[in-house]
């Protein structure tokens, strides 16, 4: 090699090197409090990465002193992975087809799929408060990535209000499709892939209660689906019969307007599931052990828990009176700790975000996984499904 071939290589490996990728820019999106009014509040404001980027508290503090939400923020590790809301069907144990939500972003399935999910919060009042698009492309092109943000979309897209935020969301997308946040490095996946030492003689019998007596794979399935590993959950919508806090939550009913619907909420994964806690849409229930005392005793003590918000359509088929013993449940309790991810478990004080374990497959090589289906069901529409195929 030549010395001017010798040069122009290590000009282009720097060129690369200050490269910006949506997945870049949206990092720092992410991490950004100065997008709020007033500032302080950004979206690792409510996802903390040390607890799976979920939230610790109850419910979250929005950026205007003395709001806050309504609901438990839920995990984003994951998240990417849910598929886009959609009418499924199935035939019931009598042969009846029965069409059902699985599905859509936030616990009520409003949000279509992660593009329509992560617009949201910036402008609800509740949460970072902004006026509208205009006021986010502002702030944006006053922030400390602003450069390196207008050389990835181009002047034209930079100096269009509705552009520029448009290639937010779709950045905000792209690093939440970022290996970091599907690394399937939990024990269980050690388990699956052939490590009979991964799991201890309590979480062997947790994960044969798991599959059989508990019921829990009915919802939280082991299998693989929309994605070549187990995501551990259907995302489909039931009523769990949270206790009630405050003012009357109604879920995906609030949403589609439907009775039937009404304190229903998407079915979550349970990786990760041990760093999530307080549990349940509402944040109601503070542990694990006490989530699976809930499960199993809900309908034989129900002045332990107090009343739901919607009781007429609470799940009284699959919980609620599992007759298992103490030790079961402890052994349940075992195995969730088995669904923990080690990077974040191996994270350390200082530690801004996870580490990305070897071997994760980038997300262009698992682009053809990821959902993107048109939308095939209006979630803000009350005859998402003709009346006469919705189980009532």
């Amino acid at each position: 090699m030549n010395w001017f071939a010798f040069v122009m290589m290590v000009v282009g490996c720097l060129a690369r090197a200050e490269e910006v990728s949506p997945a870049v820019i949206g990092q720092k999106i992410f991490m950004d409090t100065s997008l709020s009014q007033p500032v302080g509040q950004g979206c690792v404001s409510c996802h903390d990465p040390k607890a799976a980027f979920a939230d610790s508290r109850r419910v979250s503090p929005g950026a205007v002193k003395g709001r806050k939400g309504r609901r438990n923020a839920p995990t984003l590790m994951y998240a990417a992975l849910i598929p886009p809301i959609a009418a499924e069907d199935f035939y019931d144990e009598e042969g009846e087809l029965i069409y059902v939500l699985e599905g859509g972003l936030f616990l009520d399935g409003r949000a279509h799929n992660q593009f329509e999910q992560v617009q949201m919060p910036f402008f609800n009042k509740d949460e970072m408060n902004l006026s509208g698009p205009a006021d986010l492309a502002d702030r944006i092109r006053k922030s400390e990535y602003a450069s390196d943000f207008k050389k990835l979309v181009g002047g034209k897209v930079w100096g269009n209000d509705g552009k520029l935020v448009d290639q937010v969301y779709h950045s905000l997308v792209a690093f939440l499709r970022e290996p970091m946040f599907r690394p399937f490095n939990a024990r269980i996946d050690d388990f699956w892939k052939g490590d009979v030492k991964a799991l201890n003689d309590s979480e062997l019998r947790g994960l044969a209660l798991f599959q059989s007596k508990a019921g829990c794979a009915q919802c939280h399935p082991l299998g693989v689906g929309t994605w070549p590993e187990p995501l551990l959950s259907d995302f489909g919508y039931d009523n769990l019969g949270a206790p009630s806090i405050g003012e009357k939550d109604p879920g995906l009913g609030g949403v589609s307007g439907r009775k039937n619907e009404m304190g229903q909420f998407r079915s979550p994964t349970l990786r990760n599931i041990a760093l999530t806690a307080p549990y349940l849409h509402n944040g109601s229930i503070k542990t694990l052990k006490e989530v699976m005392e809930f499960y199993n005793k809900r309908d034989v003590e129900p002045e332990r828990w107090g009343k739901p918000d919607f009781p007429e359509t609470v799940n009284h088929d699959d919980m609620g009176d599992l007759k298992l013993t103490d030790q079961e449940v402890d052994d349940l309790v075992a195995l969730m700790h088995a669904f923990t991810d080690k990077n974040l478990l191996g994270m350390k004080e200082g530690d801004g975000l996870p580490k990305t374990p070897e071997g994760v497959p980038s997300t262009e090589s698992r682009r053809a996984f990821f959902q993107n289906r048109p939308r095939l069901v209006d979630p803000k529409a009350k005859q998402r499904v003709p009346e006469e195929k919705i189980q009532e």
